[in-house]
C-alpha cells in the first residue's frame, strides 16, 4: 500500500467534511484523523494517508463546485499526491 503526507489548512479540512458522507466516512482511518483535525487547530496539518483514503475522498466528493475555491483546492492537492505516489511506485 502506497502512502504519503499531505498538507491541509484547517479550512480545507473542514470543506473536505462538509462535502463528504460523514457517516460513512466516520468509521474510516482516514475520517478519524479528519475529526481530531477538527479538535486540534493548526493553521497546517500533515495527515498521513494511503493510496486508497485518496481515491476514496475523490470518489466521495469529486465533482466539485467551481465556486468553492478552498475545497477545490484541497482536492488538487488529493489529486497530485495520488498522482505522485503512484508514478513513485512504477
Amino acid at each position: 500500500m502506497l502512502r504519503g503526507i499531505i498538507q491541509l489548512t484547517t479550512e480545507e479540512v473542514l470543506e473536505i467534511e462538509k462535502a463528504i458522507n460523514s457517516k460513512s466516512f466516520a468509521d474510516t482511518p482516514l475520517g478519524s484523523k479528519l475529526s481530531y483535525i477538527n479538535k486540534e487547530y493548526q493553521a497546517i496539518n500533515n495527515i498521513e494517508v494511503s493510496e486508497e483514503d485518496l481515491e476514496q475522498l475523490l470518489d466521495e466528493i469529486m465533482p466539485i463546485d467551481s465556486s468553492n475555491k478552498t475545497l477545490f483546492f484541497a482536492m488538487e492537492k488529493v489529486g497530485n499526491l495520488l498522482r505522485q505516489l503512484r508514478s513513485s511506485n512504477i
